[in-house]
């Protein structure tokens, strides 16, 4: 069981990964400034242990995404593994 929980968190882990390169690719440099201007996808924790689990016990968690950008982020799609 803790074998499935891994690769769920890792394929979850993936994903967001996935969305935060993409947004950063998408990001321009203000003329002048130096600095990245647009939106800006951070996220606070890319890991996360559930401990011991007994089997058949349902597992959720909410990784914490936050815009520190200048600009409205927009998520398109998210796929999960």
């Amino acid at each position: 069981m803790r074998l499935a929980q891994r690769i769920f968190v890792a394929l979850m882990l993936a994903v967001l990964l996935a969305t935060a390169a993409i947004a950063q690719e998408k990001n321009q440099t203000a003329p002048g400034t130096g600095s990245a201007a647009g939106p800006q996808l951070t996220i606070e924790s890319f890991t996360h242990d559930f401990g011991e689990v007994k089997a058949g016990q349902p597992l959720r968690f909410a990784f914490k995404v936050k815009n520190t950008g200048t600009a409205d982020l927009t998520i398109n799609s998210v796929t999960p593994g």
